[in-house]
């Protein structure tokens, strides 16, 4: 039914006026968006028959893969314990000195060691905290998307295309077209850590200014799958395409923002805390201005934190996913971190989605429902869940801070939190729990009313855009908006 559908709209464009052919698309993408998560094609049942795409697949490091000495094949990560060192300090002869084996040092500090035969990771992880040599230790684990843990996927309705794309129902939600009038996020770079990308993808190509691929540890940050069931779970690489769809949205919403691809997830969508880690001090150590980290676990991550610290300090911001548990516990991390923003999903028409987390540590909510993204095989599918309601806020954050590049993370954060629309009289059963309200592009990126007693036509465009061709341009833009909805007639906080 969908490609006679899709046979059926192509026919329609060669004699649709302007007018039918937007509503039968709009009409279309309406229907998409309410459409349940369904396993797309690509996520395939466990499969002896399967061989690996090329090859035997080599263990990754940061964890995922690495064998435990003398294990016989353990790959569990959660064995390992990982450890931030002091400047200086030598990884092995730190390790030898608690008869600890090295595993992995990929980045200058940020280790994993396998215990001696007889010791747990928890008591050797509690033995080198003590030591003056160690800024953080604790037991290895994962983090994963909250769509593999959830098993919801991609779903190709067979109508995608960068119109589609362009022009879905959430780009017209958070008003993404007024807010682009203002600032395009030229100049800002963002860090996507996720599975990797398409990196030639039509949605992204052009747009990618470097990444790291921290799973097979090269320079290649493709999303790529490996034909293996790691996680055991009976299903394989089926979060290929993650990360191409994450930073396909950020690219929607800040066309101009350059894209750092950083590889911290395998393509069943599972990342060690090393990886991760490893990826923030990447992303700040080469210029983020934005992370998005739309990934989980239920712990907290005393590495992890101490970057995120960092990266705020930096004046950096970092966009999490708040969970796909359609409840207020558990509440993962790095959701819950104070030097993060969590992103809650809602639907097109500002309803919480049934699968969100939610609770006193959500910052924000954003579309996160039926969103139409990048995916590989450069191909543009429906994908649910908060990862996708996170890199919009990534995006919204990247657009300001190429207007106020002297911005930090709080004054950002300040402006899309007054900006928001309330969510609460439409999810009365989750007041409080859905942070300021849904992310409003447009109302945080629209001019500050002038002072009382000016002439009330005149709005105040921002300092960075006030060349005259550019002032009359958004002055009508915002003048007629203003008169079609409230989100832009509000007074909104000057910085």
């Amino acid at each position: 039914m969908t490609l006679r559908f899709a046979g059926r709209l192509a026919s329609l464009r060669a004699c649709a006026t302007p007018l039918a052919l937007t509503v039968l698309i709009l009409a279309a993408a309406s229907c998409a968006r309410h459409l349940p998560t369904t396993p797309a094609a690509d996520s395939q049942l466990k499969n002896p028959t399967m061989s690996p795409q090329s090859g035997t697949p080599t263990d990754p490091p940061g964890g995922v893969g690495n064998m435990a000495p003398g294990s016989g094949g353990a790959n569990n990560p959660e064995r390992q314990v990982m450890v931030t060192l002091a400047p200086g300090v030598d990884a092995e002869e730190f390790g030898q000195d608690y008869g600890a084996t090295l595993d992995q040092n990929d980045s200058p500090g940020l280790t994993t060691y396998w215990p001696a035969t007889g010791e747990s990771p928890d008591d050797l992880a509690n033995r080198m905290r003590l030591d003056s040599r160690v800024i953080t230790s604790e037991r290895n684990g994962y983090l994963e998307t909250a769509e593999s843990r959830q098993q919801s996927w991609a779903f190709d309705d067979g109508l995608g295309s960068m119109m589609t794309y362009t022009e879905q129902p959430a780009a017209l939600a958070i008003g993404l077209d007024a807010a682009q009038l203002v600032s395009r996020g030229a100049g800002v770079l963002v860090a996507i850590l996720d599975t990797g990308a398409e990196l030639n993808h039509p949605a992204l190509a052009g747009r990618v200014a470097g990444g790291w691929d921290f799973i097979s540890g090269d320079a290649d940050p493709t999303d790529q799958p490996d034909g293996i069931d790691n996680d055991g779970d009976g299903l394989i690489d089926e979060a290929r395409g993650h990360g191409t769809h994450v930073a396909g949205i950020v690219a929607r919403t800040a066309p101009d923002a350059r894209l750092l691809i950083v590889r911290v997830l395998d393509a069943d969508g599972r990342g060690d805390m090393l990886s991760v880690a490893s990826g923030i001090r990447w992303a700040i150590d080469h210029g983020a201005r934005v992370i998005n980290l739309s990934l989980g676990m239920l712990r907290p991550s005393e590495a992890i934190e101490n970057l995120l610290a960092q990266a705020e300090a930096n004046g950096i911001v970092c966009v999490t996913s708040a969970g796909n548990w359609g409840a207020d516990d558990p509440v993962e991390y790095p959701a819950s971190s104070p030097h993060a923003v969590a992103v809650a999903a809602v639907d097109a028409d500002r309803h919480a989605a049934t699968f969100t987390s939610h609770g006193s540590f959500v910052s924000l909510s954003a579309p996160g429902v039926a969103i139409r993204s990048a995916y590989f095989g450069g191909r543009y599918v429906l994908w649910s869940g908060t990862s996708m309601a996170a890199p919009f806020v990534s995006g919204a954050a990247a657009l300001l801070l190429s207007l106020h590049p002297l911005w930090n993370r709080q004054q950002v954060m300040d402006r899309l939190a007054a900006t928001a629309v309330s969510l609460d009289e439409l999810n009365p059963e989750m007041a409080g729990e859905l942070g300021a309200g849904e992310l409003d592009a447009a109302a945080a990126l629209a001019a500050d009313p002038l002072p009382t007693g000016t002439d009330s036509n005149e709005m105040r465009t921002p300092p960075a855009y006030r060349s005259p061709l550019r002032r009359g341009v958004v002055r009508r833009f915002l003048q007629s908006a203003a008169a079609r909805g409230p989100s832009l007639r509000r007074p909104l906080r000057r910085f």
